[in-house]
């Protein structure tokens, strides 16, 4: 249910004294889409922009259209049918077979305070339920906008407040629904909070995984007691790095804050308190670098023989090297958070 949340909310950083942004959102879909309902994209005047609605193919077309929305402030539903005649799609250089139908509307003062609404709860791990007008009716118009986050917060349309109260009784887990209110089409995005990862040790094999990791713009955050590779200047400029011992993890890091956590010390005893403290937890998902004959045995030191732990840790693609292993890891944490099996989407080659 990742919808890349933080590097928009980056780019609305960078971007907020401009003025106004475009928001470009995916509000439904028909067939094969490389991005689905829910998606979104922010642009800045000049072209500049954060997100992707598709591969690569539709976004240069796309910034002209989002050049008038800047200039006349109007929403306007945008459908890019990659089904339809083989020339207008080949101009496009799609080979395709699906439809996506876009909303593009003007962000101006009251919708960039809404995304700092956004970012202030998604600092706080916060996730947030936004509603979106896709076809005006009832006195609600194209493009109106809302959110609620799970702590309360509200921000945007006081008329779209009562959908996103009655909806946020019981959290969804949900990606996107859409529903009516008052006459009007509204589609309801569930955006989660950032993804946190703990790796608890820091050697040169952890380092790749962090990497992996930052590249899925998760919060990652690294554990190690030896001060030698406990360092922040190893490792991606967004991790967290402590220094500390095993047993002091739950005095400097909000282990209710974590989703997933992987366990590559190297070291038995270290790895054991990981998991003494890690496994009362029921994160998503716990792993652990090594053989099956390690995890039992740490199983046992640490007392947590029930506790669901991933190990070897990796899906087997046949990891070796570093960078493969932090592959492997990466690609079965990813599988995991988002209740898939990691298989291939094929089943084997093809003819």
């Amino acid at each position: 249910m990742h919808l890349g949340t933080p590097a928009l909310l980056e780019f609305h950083r960078r971007h907020r004294e401009d003025g106004t942004l475009v928001l470009a959102t995916i509000i439904g879909t028909e067939g094969s889409t490389y991005r689905k309902t829910g998606a979104m994209m922010l642009i800045g005047r000049g072209g500049t922009y954060e997100g992707l609605i598709s591969g690569g193919c539709l976004e240069g077309d796309l910034l002209q259209h989002a050049a008038a929305v800047f200039e006349t402030g109007q929403p306007t539903l945008l459908t890019y049918d990659m089904s339809a005649d083989e020339d207008l799609v080949w101009s496009l250089g799609i080979g395709c077979d699906g439809v996506i139908h876009l909303l593009l509307q003007r962000l101006d003062a009251a919708g960039l305070d809404l995304f700092d609404t956004i970012e202030a709860s998604h600092r706080e791990r916060s996730a947030v339920l936004l509603a979106l007008v896709t076809r005006a009716g009832g006195g609600l118009s194209l493009g109106e906008i809302a959110m609620r986050d799970q702590a309360g917060r509200l921000d945007g349309s006081d008329q779209l407040q009562p959908v996103l109260e009655e909806t946020a009784n019981d959290w969804p887990q949900w990606r996107t629904r859409e529903t009516r209110v008052s006459g009007a089409g509204v589609l309801l995005v569930q955006m989660p909070a950032q993804v946190r990862v703990l790796i608890c040790g820091a050697g040169p094999d952890a380092v790749p995984v962090a990497q992996a990791f930052t590249n899925l713009d998760w919060d990652v955050v690294v554990a190690d007691h030896r001060p030698a590779f406990a360092r922040a200047d190893r490792f991606p400029r967004r991790c967290t790095v402590t220094c500390q011992r095993p047993e002091q993890l739950a005095d400097n890091i909000d282990l209710g804050a974590v989703d997933a956590a992987v366990l590559m010390t190297h070291h038995l005893e270290s790895d054991a308190e990981y998991l003494r403290q890690l496994g009362s937890r029921s994160l998503p998902y716990l792993g652990l670098l090594g053989p099956a004959a390690r995890r039992q045995r740490l199983r046992e030191m640490a007392g947590s023989h029930d506790v669901r732990l991933y190990g070897p840790v990796g899906l087997d693609i046949g990891a070796e090297l570093p960078a493969s292993i932090a592959l492997a890891i990466a690609a079965e944490v990813h599988a995991v958070l988002n209740r898939r099996d990691g298989r291939s989407l094929t089943g084997g080659a093809n003819d």
